[in-house]
């Protein structure tokens, strides 16, 4: 089955990040040399991956005109956010505490060195987190060893666009459609694993704590309804996000065809 195998970013250089990832984060860094560094939590897992690149500092489009970035955010799945954010704020970090986001999920935001932004979002609702014991971690790492490198999240105004590109494209399936009518957006969620739903209803509330608990990156997509939102990349000249790749290697890399990439050029089309 093919699923995500690394997100790519581009980086005027590699400082802070290992401290961030690695350390803080508890990441192993596995792959380094003079123009790149790659971190993932498992080798089944995602990646990512910062290319060094001649850039300035990343500047997400948001303004007061309604401009937003094409790249978001990636999504990190933990089995109870409440331990990770005490943890957090233990080495230093300040964070707002994490709530319940209607009836998505229990969450909070970080922001890594660079300034891309991560959401860290619960496996299960508010009140639904899975004991942790500090002294009983595998790695010994309160954030290693509940962590899933779970989203990587796009925002759309062409809808048909995306979902022909994602669908018909790269053969990947729809797994569930959340709206959040009132802020103006509804988020749609794509993998190309073959699991049965809990629910077959793609808008079934009962499908999502299941949902964040897959342990595959999923492409998530954040439709805006309005037509006068407009939608922008950062200029390649700009620190950024550069695409992902995707295939169906296994962890002892002997299994599947050589991974897919898909560029930023090849996503400006949706």
């Amino acid at each position: 089955m093919k699923r995500i195998t690394a997100t790519y970013f581009r980086v005027s250089d590699f400082t802070d990040l290992e401290a961030f990832y690695a350390d803080l984060l508890g990441m192993t860094v596995v792959y380094r040399d003079a123009d790149s560094i790659a971190f993932s939590f498992d080798c089944s897992q995602n990646s990512l991956v910062f290319q060094k690149a001649d850039v300035s500092n990343y500047q997400a489009p948001i303004t007061n005109f309604g401009v937003k970035d094409f790249y978001w955010k990636i999504g990190i799945t933990l089995k109870n956010l409440d331990e990770a954010v005490s943890y957090f704020r233990e080495k230093g970090l300040v964070l707002n505490d994490p709530c319940q986001f209607r009836d998505i999920g229990y969450m909070t935001k970080m922001t890594d060195p660079k300034g891309f932004h991560i959401e860290l979002l619960q496996q299960g609702f508010e009140g639904n987190a899975e004991a942790l014991d500090r002294g009983t971690l595998a790695s010994g790492h309160v954030i290693a060893d509940q962590a899933i490198l779970a989203h990587i999240t796009l925002r759309v105004t062409d809808l048909g666009a995306a979902r022909d590109y994602f669908e018909d494209k790269l053969g990947m399936r729809l797994m569930s459609i959340q709206p959040v009518s009132d802020r103006g957006f509804c988020l749609y969620f794509y993998s190309w694993n073959n699991e049965a739903l809990p629910v077959p209803d793609l808008e079934a509330v009962d499908n999502r704590e299941w949902l964040w608990r897959r342990p595959y990156s999923l492409i998530e997509l954040q439709h805006w309804e309005d037509p006068a939102v407009l939608i922008s990349q950062v200029s390649m000249d700009q620190t950024g996000f550069d695409g992902f790749s995707f295939g169906d290697t296994s962890c002892d890399g002997e299994t599947g065809p050589v991974e897919n990439r898909v560029t930023l050029t090849e996503l400006s089309t949706i």
